[in-house]
């Protein structure tokens, strides 16, 4: 029973990076092109992938789906990232804050999941060309993405559900820019030890999962094709190979620190960069170096005529 000093908080106040008006218009002067560049990028790239057809293939209906994974991200931090500078850090009602969690959650495990599906379609195309339709079937591909969305939505609504269970009792200051989970569950005033194991437990079974695949994956490749076509398999497999060292890497940084190092202002710097910068690199990076992608547009508006 809650005791008489006890106030229950029904907000949340998001901290952000800094009380000091200079510096958040700095912020925001920065952050505003990188959230426009995601959001037109990711939207873009899904679009032109569903309206061309040279690209209806199974390396790019996995790669509209990641678009829209990162559009999501972008469109659920981005917002509440670039109006806390602006307007000051306001409070945001309970059941905001949850769907915040919730579709930021989804889109992080969601994401691991595809990448790992996209590891095997490398690995069908590169070791298996000649059944590689076989291996890689329309009905597996559509399994793959609805199985990866549903892991992400499994695990987001356990976490966000179990999270706004809890009572909050203490101080309303979230000291973060968007409604993050290890935050949120920091002004519980209740046990959290449930949802910081199953947090361990879901999360850390997804990514160390995928990772593995990803990592099996390549390692089948890497044996397959030899030191003679590591080139080939490189110029195949190099976009995917940058996105997932982008993702894990900050993943590993912001959830394998040493105990005693957490930082504050590194861990949100580290968050801002995996919940905005990565969705907006990668359009770019499976963009730039992708002929097949860079030739769609040109073709789309010289009416087909080969470019």
């Amino acid at each position: 029973m809650a005791g008489p000093n006890r106030t229950v908080v029904t907000d949340f106040l998001l901290v952000g990076f800094s009380s000091h008006r200079d510096l958040s218009l700095l912020l925001f002067s920065l952050a505003l092109p990188v959230v426009l560049l995601g959001l037109a990028g990711n939207l873009g790239l899904a679009v032109l992938i569903r309206a061309e057809r040279s690209l209806h293939t199974p390396m790019y209906h996995f790669l509209s789906h990641l678009a829209l994974l990162d559009l999501c991200s972008c469109c659920a931090v981005g917002p509440v990232m670039l109006w806390g500078p602006l307007a000051g850090w306001a409070a945001r009602p309970g059941p905001a804050c949850a769907l915040q969690m919730f579709l930021f959650a989804t889109a992080g495990d969601a994401e691991c999941c595809l990448l790992a599906a996209m590891a095997y379609d490398r690995y069908a195309a590169v070791c298996r060309p000649l059944h590689y339709q076989a291996a890689v079937p329309p009905r597996l591909c559509r399994g793959l993405v609805l199985g990866s969305y549903a892991a992400g939505a499994a695990s987001a609504a356990v976490h966000s559900g179990l999270a706004f269970r809890l009572p909050f009792c203490r101080s309303r200051a979230l000291d973060s820019f968007f409604c993050d989970i290890p935050p949120v569950l920091e002004l519980a005033c209740a046990d959290t030890s449930l949802n910081q194991a199953l947090l361990l437990a879901i999360c850390g079974a997804i990514q160390s999962v995928t990772l593995l695949a990803i990592l099996a994956s390549y390692g089948l490749i890497l044996g397959a094709v030899g030191r003679a076509g590591l080139r080939r398999a490189a110029s195949t497999c190099g976009s995917h190979l940058a996105a997932v060292a982008v993702l894990y890497g900050t993943l590993i940084f912001m959830y394998l620190q040493p105990e005693g190092s957490y930082a504050a202002q590194a861990d949100k710097m580290a968050a801002a960069f995996y919940t905005v910068v990565i969705p907006t690199l990668n359009p770019a990076i499976y963009s730039l170096r992708n002929d097949d992608v860079k030739g769609a547009p040109a073709r789309r508006l010289l009416g087909g005529r080969r470019v």
